[in-house]
């Protein structure tokens, strides 16, 4: 009777199971990889594909202009295309942890809203002139890359930038020198 009480218990309890995976986004439901994409009372739309598993950015991504906070950390992108620059009301851009190699995109340029950027532990040789036009950026962290030279369009980040994370960078004392001396308000971390 006690066999049949627990077989009763697993078979009850089954479609309950199937239905909680199917509506939690279980990846084992789907051979697709899941995204969140959360919007919340404040306008932010969150798209958070950290730890995906990702090689590259695809039109899925770019195409979502109304995302507000863009989470790519923990892939394995080596590019960014340069549609990314149609992603306009991004204000949160990580893309750390991943294997960007080289500048980012110019067109990082078209993303006039963005206020925190987090390019960390990648393979970036170097920076964009266009990070200049980033009126709005107040964070900005390229540690632990391969930064050997910073434009002097950086500069133009004076009035707002307050954090700038350089940290693991094989640059000179006087490359850093003479970055603090043009950006004097803010903290920069070496």
């Amino acid at each position: 009777m006690k066999k049949l009480y627990v077989i009763l218990i697993i078979i009850a309890s089954f479609p309950v199971g199937i239905f909680f995976a199917i509506t939690t986004g279980s990846p084992h439901t789907s051979g697709k990889t899941s995204s969140t994409m959360n919007q919340n009372s404040s306008n932010n739309v969150v798209l958070d594909l950290r730890g995906k598993n990702l090689m590259e950015v695809s039109s899925a991504i770019y195409t979502k202009t109304d995302t507000t906070t863009l989470l790519l950390s923990n892939n394995s992108i080596q590019m960014l295309p340069s549609q990314m620059g149609r992603m306009t009301k991004v204000t949160v851009f990580k893309i750390d942890h991943n294997q960007l190699k080289g500048n980012l995109i110019g067109e990082i340029r078209q993303m006039t809203q963005l206020k925190n950027l987090d390019v960390s532990y990648n393979d970036m040789t170097g920076m964009p002139a266009e990070l200049g036009q980033l009126n709005s950026l107040e964070s900005l962290n390229y540690s632990h890359n391969h930064i050997t030279g910073l434009p002097n369009e950086l500069v133009q980040l004076k009035n707002n930038l307050k954090e700038f994370n350089l940290t693991g960078n094989p640059l000179s004392a006087a490359q850093v020198s003479k970055l603090k001396a043009a950006l004097p308000n803010t903290n920069i971390i070496f």
